[in-house]
């Protein structure tokens, strides 16, 4: 009897089986699909910074950039002191209309030569000087009219005496212009007390306004 040679069984595979393998397999070739959403994604990936580069630096000193969030917490420093400025303002207007005072333009007209006065002396004008300080002379009358308010309610101590002027000469001797008089430099002192003494009063007045006051950030 023959020996019969066995043939190697072929394995088969079912299509399905097959088709699973051939997208499992790592081997595989990225899909049209795939291939979309990486290009996609790189186009997402240069806007973004092609937006952060536009939009993220505002400045670029000497190849060192300036960023916006910078910019912005300058901003909010700023915008947190014009708050403040305005709620003073608001204050100070607020009593002065409790306490029926009325500020006339005759006096900020006054106080505005006083200023102009001093600016020449410096060399300048005072419309060179408000437009150094980006002002408008319509914000200046405002100014020197709340602190012409706030001058007479704050009720600033009384004339200085002989004593405190002499101690500022002795104490300021070598800051003071030697061109000067005796009664020059007595004059210079006692504006320099008087400023001082109202600058403080006006400081201690405001500070107990403040605190009666109820202010509600938003």
């Amino acid at each position: 009897m023959k020996n019969e040679t066995k043939k190697p069984t072929k394995k088969i595979v079912s299509k399905e089986i097959a088709t699973t393998c051939e997208e499992n397999c790592c081997c595989q070739k990225p899909s049209k699909k795939l291939k979309l959403h990486l290009i996609g994604l790189l186009a997402l990936i240069a806007l973004i910074s092609v937006c952060f580069y536009k939009f993220g630096i505002v400045a670029n000193v000497n190849g060192k950039p300036i960023y916006r969030w910078s910019y912005i917490q300058n901003l909010q420093k700023s915008d947190t002191a014009i708050i403040n400025q305005m709620i003073q303002e608001a204050l100070i207007e607020g009593e002065a209309k409790n306490k029926g005072l009325v500020i006339n333009q005759d006096e900020i007209n006054k106080s505005i030569t006083t200023i102009e006065d001093q600016v020449k002396q410096q060399g300048t004008t005072l419309d060179e000087a408000l437009k150094s300080q980006g002002m408008t002379k319509e914000q200046l009358q405002s100014q020197i009219r709340i602190q012409l308010i706030a001058e007479k309610l704050a009720s600033p101590s009384a004339e200085p005496t002989k004593e405190e002027i002499d101690k500022f000469l002795k104490d300021n001797k070598a800051y003071l212009p030697t061109d000067k008089t005796a009664a020059e430099l007595q004059e210079i002192a006692k504006t320099q007390i008087k400023s001082q003494a109202q600058s403080e009063a006006i400081d201690a007045w405001f500070s107990s306004l403040k605190a009666a006051a109820k202010i509600i950030y938003r």
